[in-house]
């Protein structure tokens, strides 16, 4: 499974010109913008919202559960950071199968680390969206869900071919 959490701080560069519908109008551009990407990366059944919120703040929030990784929504934080890099905020990814990414070369003596029971957090500011580990909910397993123990009482067959009377 692939579980994400986002959300970002949408701002734009208002250093240059202190006039307010300056700032408004490069606000509506940033809105824009990001209303194409959100479309792109919109799966019908993951939560892709933007919102301008009181006192002028803009968020973008991103919650999903899918089977596979979702690429979508790692390419649309890092058009954040690329085209809007006045913008903080957090994307967690929890991705089951994240053992399987491998490295760029194949070959390489030091292949990528299995991270599949860890959640990932890629951080965005200043320009930039980098993966951190996590140190709030990782390990998955015992943080989050408990080991899978079977049978569940700890002896094999305990619980097979009796009746409950």
């Amino acid at each position: 499974m692939f579980e994400f959490h986002g959300w970002a701080t949408i701002r734009v560069d208002d250093r240059d010109d202190p006039d307010p519908e300056v700032l408004r109008q490069r606000e509506e551009e940033a809105l824009a913008l990001l209303g194409n990407a959100l479309r792109e990366a919109d799966d019908g059944f993951s939560l892709f919202d933007l919102r301008r919120t009181g006192n002028g703040l803009i968020v973008l929030l991103a919650h999903g559960l899918r089977n596979h990784r979702y690429r979508p929504v790692i390419d649309l934080f890092r058009r954040v950071a690329t085209e809007l890099p006045f913008s903080y905020g957090l994307l967690y990814v929890q991705d089951d199968e994240d053992g399987l990414r491998g490295t760029a070369d194949a070959q390489s003596a030091h292949p990528a680390p299995n991270r599949s029971n860890e959640f990932r957090v890629w951080r965005l500011g200043r320009g930039e969206f980098e993966e951190q580990a996590d140190p709030f909910l990782s390990p998955y397993i015992p943080t989050v869900e408990p080991p899978w123990e079977w049978p569940p009482d700890g002896e094999p067959g305990a619980n097979l071919g009796r009746s409950s009377e």
